[in-house]
């Protein structure tokens, strides 16, 4: 998985699930409320169908999938990864679905030498391998990935190492602060913070000549928990992999230049990553100030920035740019009514060693979907619209196979795809999800009829509970009912489906984050995420998988099966609405900051306040004229939305009430909600021309995944005051395009 920032997993699932500080008798459980969608008797048959799906899932064949998966290392361009595709496939012509294996050519750069050294009286050199551990057999598996940056570009260069913190563009601004720069040095930054692209090319931007990037053991190391094997968490000799990939690796003559030149477009630094063992030699070789506070991480001494002659270090990266061939599995149930409409699942099957928790749970959940599903399918019980099953590859080099395949079948995915779920990792925990606000109601409604493995109750039920017990030990206000989901932005294979194509999409999964919330691998990436560190801390006897892969099934089963597609677009409005207020109040916020900052300096408080010893000096100014942003053209819009919404649901509650829609009005309604979600695309964003919707896309903001109304939120970062406004109208009328569909399918709802 490419990392997804923590904001979006805590954002999940929260969708219809209260949070009070005394919580009543819940209203969960299966059979207890009408299905959204289904008119009659057809929700009794649905959810009696999706029990003979739980019944078919088997912990037997979990064990035995995740083993098998992850028996090898299965990065691009290895064997085990290939033989992966090849099972999948073969299991999933088992179980009856049409299979077809769709390959793709794909440039990849892993290093076949690299070296991180510290020059002077006491050199010392990083090690790039992580050593077998005792009670694991899978840590000696051989055939593994060094750890590194993938498409580093080939460079050597010998320079004064200086730490930046998490090297983002305020840790840049502090260290001016200092009077320090990174001008000619190697910068040696923690992982955290932001996507690990974003950090080579800041650091180039402020002239670094290298950088290392490091795990720092207060992120995910002993300051968590004790260290595998003892515990869960990344040791000092634990190395987080990663990508530096883009695009054009994809196209053939983009990636013949890269392949030539030996280094991605605007990257032309060395980029190496390390364990927090190697980090700490280095990080105690700096001399300089002391950190300003909020960089010092967790190794047991005080941290200094350095970037003077007492510690030089040597980086040098070269790669193999070769051709490697990714393995996009692709397996399909023919709907019995509607077969031209698509509920597409997808979760990848490449990881970057062995990949139990990234991403092979995910995948073993698909097989016994796929199973269950295919069992009955044999036995006659087919959904009404087909299932489309996806196992990508290439997700861990920069989300490549699954872009690669939506790329080819746009235009038949823009005809036919209904619905997008994605997977990546899971384990023990609560039910996370993120997507478009529109299927806030479908899988508020699922999660309310699925049990949790630890407790018993519904995993709504243990979701709203944790929410009161935070909110009340933070002497919070309880939190709002029924918030919708937040927008996907980037971080797996959702991307094209959700951001490019505008296919209502899904990412979901189970699990505790580092403080025991959402969202944690604690040896993400490294060669510790096995089978027996899965089966010992992930999801001791697979139970969460199972969990996952009923919840899966219920989400694609009522996509597919549902009279009329169970989209909430007064969720979508409301989030909208929030939206539209937190820019307006980051548009404030930006010009209120300047006018804040520039005041204090013109009156020379900084120097002022200066700490002395710290030797910090003023900020710089900032750019006073920010003019505020009118957006009332699109709170119009929003209001037209929310009407359309309203004019909807009051019609469906009808329907449903008599179940009296023909086969005509199901048709020409669930016709114009497909068309809703599409209406939202605009041509494409300024700069990134393929991300075309525009409520939600990958944020460019540093320590943000995703930005909601980014066509007009990155004109106003960028000062660009004149593109936002054009944006700004843009969105409007595209707001008003999708409350036209959600009119057309009220209409084609009222008229039998």
């Amino acid at each position: 998985m490419m990392r997804l920032n923590a904001r979006l997993a805590s954002l999940a699932l929260a969708a219809g699930l209260t949070a009070a500080a005394a919580l009543p008798a819940a209203a969960d459980g299966a059979g207890n409320a009408p299905l959204y969608g289904f008119l009659g008797a057809h929700g009794e048959a649905e959810r009696a169908l999706e029990q003979r799906v739980d019944g078919a899932i088997d912990g037997a064949d979990l064990d035995g999938w995740l083993r098998h998966l992850t028996a090898a290392p299965n990065h691009i361009g290895s064997a085990h990864n290939k033989a992966n595709a090849d099972f999948i496939a073969a299991q999933l012509r088992q179980f009856g679905w049409d299979v077809r294996i769709e390959t793709f050519r794909v440039l990849v750069a892993y290093p076949d030498r690299q070296r991180f050294e510290l020059l002077g009286a006491k050199p010392y050199a990083a090690d790039f391998t992580e050593p077998a551990v005792e009670g694991d057999p899978d840590s000696a598996a051989k055939g593994v990935l060094p750890g590194m940056e993938a498409y580093s570009p080939d460079g050597e260069a010998s320079a004064p190492l200086i730490y930046v913190n998490q090297g983002l563009s305020a840790d840049y601004d502090e260290l001016a602060r200092q009077g320090l720069d990174a001008k000619g040095k190697i910068v040696l930054v923690r992982s955290s913070g932001a996507g690990r692209w974003v950090k080579p090319r800041l650091a180039e931007k402020h002239g670094a000549v290298g950088i290392v990037i490091f795990s720092d053991p207060i992120e995910d190391g002993y300051s968590k928990g004790d260290v595998y094997p003892k515990g869960a968490w990344r040791t000092p000799r634990t190395i987080q992999r990663g990508t530096l990939g883009i695009d054009d690796t994809l196209d053939a003559k983009a990636g013949a230049r890269i392949q030539a030149s030996r280094k991605l477009p605007g990257l032309s630094i060395p980029v190496a990553t390390i364990g927090y063992g190697d980090a700490e030699v280095f990080l105690r070789a700096l001399g300089g100030p002391q950190v300003p506070a909020r960089w010092q991480g967790g190794l047991p001494f005080a941290y200094h920035i350095g970037g003077g002659a007492e510690a030089r270090a040597r980086l040098a990266v070269h790669s193999q740019w070769q051709w490697q061939t990714l393995y996009d599995v692709i397996a399909t149930l023919r709907g019995s009514e509607q077969p031209d409409q698509w509920v597409l699942r997808g979760v990848h099957h490449d990881a970057w060693v062995l990949g139990a928790w990234d991403p092979l749970a995910g995948t073993t959940a698909l097989l016994a979907e796929a199973k269950a599903l295919g069992e009955l399918y044999r036995q006659g019980v087919k959904p009404k619209r087909s299932l489309v099953f996806a196992s990508w590859d290439g997700e861990e080099l920069g989300i490549l196979g699954s872009r690669a395949w939506a790329d080819k079948h746009a235009e038949e995915l823009r005809r036919k795809a209904v619905l997008y779920l994605n997977n990546d990792t899971t384990s023990r925990g609560y039910l996370s999800a993120a997507g478009n606000p529109a299927l806030t109601r479908l899988v508020d409604g699922v999660a309310a009829d699925i049990r949790d493995p630890e407790t018993g109750a519904s995993v709504g039920e243990r979701l709203r509970a944790r929410r009161a017990v935070v909110a009340a030990e933070k002497n919070a206000p309880a939190p709002a009912a029924d918030p919708p989901l937040t927008p996907l932005g980037t971080g797996s294979d959702f991307v094209a489906f959700a951001d490019h194509l505008g296919v209502p999409s899904l990412h979901l999964r189970y699990g505790y984050d580092r403080d025991g919330d959402e969202e944690s691998v604690p040896v993400y990436h490294s060669l510790y995420d096995s089978y027996s560190h899965y089966q010992r801390f992930g999801d001791p006897g697979l139970k969460y998988i199972a969990a996952l892969a009923k919840t899966d099934a219920r989400l694609v089963l009522r996509a597919a099966n549902a009279d009329l597609l169970p989209w909430d677009y007064a969720a979508q409005a409301a989030s909208l609405g929030k939206a539209i207020d937190a820019l307006a109040a980051h548009n404030r916020s930006l010009g209120e900051k300047a006018k804040r900052r520039n005041a204090l300096l013109d009156a020379h408080a900084y120097a002022l306040a200066a700490v002395s010893w710290r030797g910090q000096g003023e900020p710089a100014r900032l750019a006073a004229d920010v003019p505020a942003i009118d957006l009332s053209a699109l709170r119009t819009a929003l209001r037209r939305l929310a009407a359309s919404a309203a004019a909807y649901d009051e019609a469906y509650a009808k329907q449903a009430a008599t179940d009296s829609p023909g086969a005509a009005s199901l048709r020409r309604t669930n016709a114009a909600l497909r068309a809703v979600e599409p209406s939202l695309l605009g041509e494409g964003l300024p700069g990134r021309p393929w991300y075309r919707h525009l409520l939600q896309a990958p944020s460019l903001q540093e320590g943000y995944d995703v930005a909601t109304l980014p066509a007009i939120g990155d004109a106003i970062d960028q000062h660009r005051w004149d593109d936002a406004r054009a944006a700004v109208a843009r969105t409007a009328q595209a707001v008003d395009a999708a409350a036209a569909q959600l009119d057309a399918a009220t209409v084609a709802l009222r008229v039998p």
